[in-house]
């Protein structure tokens, strides 16, 4: 290995597991250094993406266990490095880092077990007469700042009606490790339907449902920037409507989904090309006795050939859904809980302690402009000590 150029060794080293990596930091210093770069963390990210390798399953419930993507035959428990009360609330992953719902919140990459808890957030806003609150996060990536950013909205919904009344919106940056409000989201985000996590081409994305048309209620998708803090409308595929069937989104191999639930069959459509609409197409539809009169059923992922989905049904089984021959066949993992909910993660060095070097220099400088004053005290007094003897 000694003889080979430094930019094969480079070449070689993007493209192995996290956990490799990590035991080769100990090589050597070149290594070491190279591997901590922020380069190789982009270029190791990149690599994985493209080649789809390094990909994982995060499977959360009873416990936290990953599944490689490339065996499917054993799901390993992940122990966090911090502690956090709920059992299920891990949030979309975003370039290998998840989002834990504790209290207060973690970003978290579970492979280089980096993470951050993010600081206390309150709600400003004072709670309509009559009204409850809950909270919803959002979080994502903003590939112009190069910034991982959480979004907090506190909702407040009637008592009785359930109707939205108000919210208050504030945006976290990792980069600056601080909290800001920013202007209010003016339309209600899903209710009771679990974490806010469609993230997709930088940006947050809810469906909401449009009373203004003539021919019933209608489902719109929003889209919130998380770059220039705006909110965009993207239409939805043609001819989908509310009654009679659950609408949700999901993402799909960095593209928008949505999944159309009826009694007895699921219809999944992708959007190929983000905000065109032309670009939505019918990617499957399954129906008994591949499911069960109302399964719940999310996309994850594809097989490294793009012939297959895996799937999750009912967040009880992992099942690969043949896109040619319209077949599925159930996945056995040992060690999956009876029940649980999946997310397709793939594997990266990404630091979450960036934000913090600048106030840890800063603190080393001001203990070493301290040191410096001690020591020079010290010598000026040894000194003057010594003139008082002669």
């Amino acid at each position: 290995m000694p003889n080979l150029p430094f930019e094969l060794v480079e070449d070689i080293l993007r493209r192995l597991p996290v956990k490799s990596l990590k035991r080769f930091r100990a090589v050597a210093k070149a290594w070491c250094s190279l591997i901590d770069s922020e380069n190789f963390i982009k270029l190791h990210l990149r690599q994985s993406l493209i080649s789809i390798s390094n990909r994982n399953l995060i499977i959360g419930g009873l416990g936290v266990y990953s599944v490689d993507m490339e065996a499917l035959d054993r799901a390993h428990v992940i122990k966090p490095p911090f502690y956090y009360k709920s059992v299920d609330g891990i949030s979309n992953s975003c370039n290998g880092i998840v989002l834990v719902m504790s209290d207060p919140p973690v970003l978290w990459n579970p492979f280089s077990r980096d993470y951050r808890i993010l600081p206390n957030c309150s709600t400003e806003l004072q709670a309509p007469f009559e009204s409850y609150g809950k909270v919803a996060y959002g979080f994502g990536y903003d590939p112009v700042s190069d910034d991982y950013k959480v979004v907090r909205v506190a909702e407040f919904r009637h008592k009785i009606t359930h109707i939205w009344m108000a919210s208050e919106t504030k945006i976290y940056a990792l980069r600056s490790n601080s909290w800001r409000r920013i202007g209010d989201f003016p339309y209600p985000l899903p209710f009771l339907r679990g974490n806010w996590r469609v993230h997709v081409n930088g940006a947050m994305h809810t469906l909401v449902e449009d009373l203004d048309e003539m021919d019933g209620a209608v489902a719109v998708i929003m889209a919130f920037d998380l770059r220039s803090e705006k909110h965009s409308p993207i239409m939805m595929p043609p001819g989908i409507r509310l009654r009679g069937v659950d609408v949700s989104l999901d993402v799909l191999d960095g593209c928008l989904c949505v999944v159309c639930t009826s009694r007895y069959r699921v219809v999944i459509w992708v959007m190929k090309e983000y905000g065109v609409r032309e670009s939505w197409v019918k990617l499957l539809t399954i129906s008994p006795p591949l499911i069960e009169r109302n399964d719940i059923v999310k996309p994850l992922m594809y097989a490294r050939d793009g012939a297959r989905v895996l799937l999750n049904i009912d967040d009880k089984r992992l099942v690969w859904y043949d896109l040619g021959t319209n077949t599925g066949e159930e996945i056995v993992v040992e060690g999956l809980p009876f029940v649980f909910y999946a997310e397709a993660c793939v594997e990266s060095l990404v630091a979450l302690d960036n934000g913090m070097d600048e106030v840890k220099k800063k603190v080393q400088r001001k203990e070493k402009k301290k040191e410096k004053i001690r020591s020079k005290r010290d010598d000026d007094f040894l000194s003057e000590g010594f003139k008082l003897v002669l």
